[in-house]
């Protein structure tokens, strides 16, 4: 069974046909309402699937709608008329929605049809404080050029905080946007206006990562989000810390203080080297290597394990999982412990399965809503030796 089919058995019939942006499916919902539907479709899906373990109650999100910092608008240029997707979410912050208008009201002027023609996307990130725009373009010469700096003008003078705004060159015009899968061929960065990082304020630190990384979209579930992840991992200065795919370092730095090592490990270079640069302003003596996690990674390019010591290791693969034999590859390890953080409800079964056959079984399972108003859940997995 899929998590989708088992929200659909209990989500009302009302919502169904509601006319909600697309992967909203459950914005209409009273929020209370929602995460029993959650919880009930989790604890079907887990029975169906013949999961160990019952799967604690869904974490609910500080802010249930409005919370997005990151949002998207495909834009497709046809003659005499801009097609722009000019959808209002529930789920964004209302300064983005009255961002993409201003900038619609802008594209669709003559003046501007050169930068009209050359949009894929237009994308939205940020904080709860500050924006940046992002322009995905299939081409540039002089002409878009400055009609980027003329439009990077009027989101300076706009009252939305857009604190920065740049170019990224997509010849390919992917579907992917900023995403992991995104083409590596004909890419490009022109850095309009602003820095070209954007910051998390975690209180006690601040984090810097590329406007191009990954970054939580649910800014107000991120200390939630770290508190469950410190207390399943439950790291000692006897414990050798392995964070793999940590981004710009979000559980590396949050968590590390209290093991005795930290190894963060991303494929994608530009977050790794934000990492490296907060360690070594926070004076923290963490290590952080870039490259593609897979099974010959992980035997060939990761230390091997101190004999005798404790190593317990956090993953937080992107939604599609991850590579075939890296579960095999870290069960080899033997780490004392393992947090593995599932994005795509519909990967636990497989790789639980598979923790199971090295020998792993499941101590504790806790969904977070990190996605509320859509059928998605953010899922904690703690492992131990039996």
């Amino acid at each position: 069974m899929l998590f989708e089919e088992a929200i659909a058995r209990f989500i009302p019939s009302y919502t169904r046909e509601a006319d909600c942006a697309k992967g909203e499916s459950l914005a209409m919902l009273d929020y209370k309402d929602e995460l029993k539907v959650k919880d009930q479709a989790l604890r079907e899906f887990w029975e169906v699937n013949r999961l160990a373990g019952n799967p604690q109650k869904v974490v609910a999100s500080p802010m249930p709608r409005n919370y997005r910092t990151t949002s998207k608008r495909r834009v497709a240029m046809e003659p005499g008329n801009l097609q722009f997707d000019r959808q209002d979410s529930m789920l964004e912050p209302e300064e983005h929605n009255a961002i993409y208008q201003l900038l619609f009201e802008k594209l669709i002027t003559p003046a501007y049809k050169p930068l009209a023609y050359a949009l894929n996307w237009i994308i939205i990130r940020g904080t709860y404080k500050y924006r940046v725009v992002i322009f995905n373009i299939k081409k540039i010469d002089a002409s878009i050029v400055r009609k980027l700096k003329q439009i990077s003008e009027v989101l300076q003078r706009s009252p939305y905080k857009v604190t920065a705004a740049h170019a990224y060159i997509d010849t390919t015009e992917s579907a992917y946007y900023l995403e992991a899968k995104r083409p590596t061929e004909g890419l490009n960065f022109k850095q309009l206006y602003g820095p070209r990082e954007m910051a998390l304020d975690l209180g006690h630190f601040r984090l810097k990562y590329p406007v191009t990384g990954f970054s939580q979209i649910n800014e107000s579930q991120i200390h939630n989000l770290i508190k469950a992840a410190s207390r399943l991992m439950g790291l000692t200065k006897e414990d050798h810390f392995l964070d793999l795919y940590c981004g710009y370092g979000l559980f590396s730095f949050a968590l590390g203080e209290g093991a005795k090592s930290v190894l963060g490990v991303e494929w994608e270079g530009g977050s790794i080297e934000s990492a490296k640069a907060s360690a070594k302003f926070l004076k923290k003596n963490y290590r952080f290597i870039a490259g593609k996690i897979d099974e010959d990674f992980i035997h060939m390019r990761l230390p091997r394990p101190v004999p005798g010591e404790s190593e317990k290791i956090l993953l937080d693969p992107p939604r599609k999982g991850t590579e075939p034999g890296v579960i095999h590859a870290l069960a080899q390890r033997h780490p004392k412990r393992v947090v593995h953080i599932f994005c795509g409800t519909d990967e636990i079964p497989a790789a639980l399965k598979e923790w199971e056959r090295y020998g792993y079984r499941v101590k504790e399972a806790l969904p977070m809503d990190l996605f509320p108003g859509t059928p998605h859940l953010e899922t904690l997995i703690a492992l131990e030796t039996r």
